[in-house]
């Protein structure tokens, strides 16, 4: 059976990414609470401009918008179908959707690969028809996606939704694309990268990969001068080789890919399989790909925003040594702990260092690095002395600031004169909140540009991802163990 030509991949995601008319084929009143009924309901809080078609034969309206009985039978051209019906209809709906000149379509159903062998022909069945036609197929097992400045929430995600109390400033001057095989990983990490101060451009999940893969859009976003960073959840990857230069091509940009990979271990190659028949492939092979193409390596997601934070806020560090100024001498004793295990020093400063510094802080702290200003130093002084003291020699390659701020209405720490002391050195700089971060102080601290950390943990990975060491720090995100919380 021949194959058509397709448009180029990179012209292909674009227009799949950005289209200008959906259809939701399935579409169920969004008060019946059901995935069909969430569809249409976030697709349109998200504010999504262009012409949208119900498609269902059990309604003439669907929330005030003609419902029509089959995809032929839009009267308008559909540049994306989003299918929500039961496997076993969804092939020839494709092919519908293909007769109709639909160019795109998102199979949201499950019931393919994952479910069983007898059941992935279905799955071979769309791969052959995205083949012989050009249609482009993302899924199917899959949540969609959500072009956040385009308006687009093709998917069915509750965090889609515009929030009712705002968002949190950003941090970070870029967009970060994200890309997971997991819908559910995919918007966690998204709303979890907004409440941080991560600026998300894209969330695009792909479920079975039956035609469009997680790496297809890793390229994508690789050339994509509008994306600053790229994180994804990957189980497996069905182009080794792509992948390798697609992480290559963002590393030469200066563009972060931070991945968290599935398969260490023996449970989580068993739910790989069970989630998204998908085979992980062998973990050591990875490793060494990741070092060759700068991959960022990460567990969890809570650890793929704190690196992609950390990168997106600070240059990169020239080594491994950190000072750390603090107001809470048991803070500084437990981030000298953790980073010490991590593979970085916090060395002892200079007694000329010392002396200067030792005026501006009571006579019961330490100058010492971790430099314990006290609770009194931010009053005295002390925390922009010893930052700028810092910040200004060559002792230390990175900084790390530990300070109280739980408060919900004020931040005794000048913002401003921090900002300004920062702009003139090019270092890393990131501070941790020992007690829980308040919502206010994240705002003014993300609104001025700087990584916030409530976890000693994410402090660590962030400072990873600004580390130049090369393989041996990035596997070494997977040891947990030497990362207190």
């Amino acid at each position: 059976m021949n194959e058509i030509l397709r448009p180029s991949d990179a012209a292909s995601i674009a227009a799949f990414l950005a289209p200008r008319s959906i259809a939701v084929i399935g579409a169920a009143p969004a008060e019946q609470r059901s995935i069909r009924g969430m569809l249409l309901r976030v697709l349109r809080r998200a504010g999504f401009t262009g012409r949208i078609a119900p498609v269902n034969p059990s309604y003439r309206e669907v929330n005030g918008l003609r419902c029509y009985p089959a995809i032929g039978a839009v009267k308008f051209p559909i540049d994306l179908a989003i299918i929500a019906l039961p496997a076993e209809l969804v092939c020839d709906v494709v092919e519908q959707c293909v007769a109709a000149g639909v160019r795109a379509a998102i199979v949201i159903s499950s019931g393919f690969a994952e479910e069983s062998v007898a059941k992935a022909e279905r799955q071979l069945r769309l791969s052959d028809i995205a083949r012989r036609t050009g249609i482009r197929i993302c899924g199917p097992n899959c949540e969609g996606f959500y072009n956040v400045a385009g308006c687009v929430a093709a998917t069915f995600s509750a965090a889609a939704e515009p929030s009712l109390s705002g968002s949190t400033r950003n941090a970070a001057g870029g967009r970060v694309a994200i890309v997971a095989q997991s819908g559910g990983l995919g918007f966690s990490l998204f709303s979890r990268g907004r409440a941080a101060g991560l600026e998300i451009g894209h969330v695009v999940t792909t479920g079975n990969e039956c035609d469009l893969t997680a790496v297809d859009f890793i390229t994508h976003f690789a050339g994509d001068p509008g994306c600053a960073a790229i994180i994804a959840y990957l189980e497996e990857v069905r182009d080794f080789e792509r992948f390798a230069a697609a992480a290559g091509r963002a590393q030469a940009a200066g563009k972060p890919v931070i991945v968290i990979k599935i398969g260490r271990s023996e449970a989580g190659r068993r739910a790989a399989v069970a989630h998204t028949a998908s085979d992980t492939g062998v973990a050591t092979d990875f490793d060494a790909m990741f070092a060759a193409t700068g991959v960022i390596a990460v567990a969890d997601p809570d650890d793929a925003v704190a690196a992609a934070l950390g990168r997106l806020t600070n240059p990169v560090a020239a080594g491994r040594r950190v000072g750390i100024v603090t107001t809470a001498g048991g803070a500084g004793t437990v981030l000298s702990e953790c980073l010490t295990e991590a593979g970085f020093s916090v060395p002892v400063l200079d007694q000329k260092l010392q002396a200067r510094l030792r005026p501006t802080f009571p006579s019961y702290g330490s100058a010492a690095n971790p430099i314990d200003v006290t609770a009194q130093g931010i009053f005295t002084g002390g925390v922009l002395q010893s930052l700028e003291v810092l910040l200004d020699g060559e002792d230390v390659d990175s900084i790390v600031l530990s300070l109280s701020l739980s408060n919900e209405r004020s931040i005794s720490l000048d913002v401003a004169a921090l900002s300004a002391l920062r702009a003139r050195r090019s270092k890393p700089v990131l501070i941790y909140s020992y007690t829980l971060l308040s919502p206010f102080a994240r705002e003014a601290l993300s609104t001025a540009g700087f990584a916030v950390f409530e976890r000693a943990r994410d402090l660590v990975v962030a400072m990873r991802a600004l580390s130049t060491a090369g393989h041996d720090d990035r596997a070494s995100a997977f040891d947990s163990g030497a990362m207190a919380s």
